[in-house]
């Protein structure tokens, strides 16, 4: 069903006035017919089923949105070049990310001053969050420095996964740190993945100092654009399924 997503808490409501972006992605781009049924989901991630009349949502129904993870997993992203990076962005968020933080490490191939798709990669994010049927559109936030990233990582969750390569055969396995999760009852955790060239030597050094948990995802070398959301698939299969 066609979904939208509302700000506001719509529970004491009959009707919900549409934004001008909104209408127009209902009549002109779904073509909406006026007795089709579409979603808006509030910010109690309620969806409100709803029928178009004029510029107004009329609610018909109610139901709790089921489909957002218990653990909230935010993703520290290095940025990728191209399309690798949109990519990343969909898939996490179809898999259930919670919030990612663009991350500029030393091998990132774009700088950070040739950067200007924020508000790119958050439209990307609201499509996959419509197309997944998620309860809230998760937040790309503005892109940060690695070392930015890893004390604000430090400070704000209690397990943060730092999957590296140099990590074969000497770091913890994903599957142990995740126990944590469960045992701690911890529902917040961060993940951290390297750019196209990997992270460096210094860098590893750094968020294994901070307290992050290095750890191995195999044999394989994964590209940038696949080891997040192989990460999101791996932690969300182990807590929920």
């Amino acid at each position: 069903m066609i979904r939208l997503f509302a700000e506001e808490d719509l529970s004491e409501v009959r009707s919900y006035e549409l934004d001008k972006e909104s209408l127009h992605y209902l009549k002109d781009v779904m073509r909406v017919k006026p007795d089709e049924e579409f979603i808006v989901t509030d910010s109690k991630s309620v969806d409100n089923i709803c029928t178009l009349e004029g510029a107004q949502a009329l609610i018909h129904d109610r139901r709790p949105n089921r489909t957002e993870p218990s653990l909230r997993v935010t993703l520290f992203q290095s940025v990728s070049k191209g399309e690798r990076m949109d990519l990343t962005i969909q898939k996490a968020v179809e898999l259930g990310v919670s919030r990612v933080v663009p991350v500029f490490s030393s091998r990132c191939v774009v700088a950070p001053k040739e950067n200007r798709k924020a508000d790119r990669w958050q439209k990307i994010a609201l499509e996959a969050a419509r197309q997944s049927g998620r309860g809230k559109v998760p937040e790309i936030a503005a892109p940060e420095s690695f070392a930015t990233a890893v004390v604000y990582a430090k400070d704000n969750f209690k397990l943060v996964l730092f999957p590296w390569e140099g990590a074969l055969g000497d770091g913890s396995s994903l599957k142990s740190c995740l126990a944590r999760v469960r045992e701690e009852g911890i529902s917040d955790i961060a993940v951290f993945i390297g750019p196209e060239g990997g992270y460096s030597e210094e860098e590893a050094s750094l968020a294994k100092e901070s307290g992050a948990s290095v750890v191995t995802l195999g044999p394989r070398i994964l590209r940038t654009e696949t080891a997040g959301p192989a990460v999101l698939a791996m932690v969300l299969y182990e807590l929920e399924l």
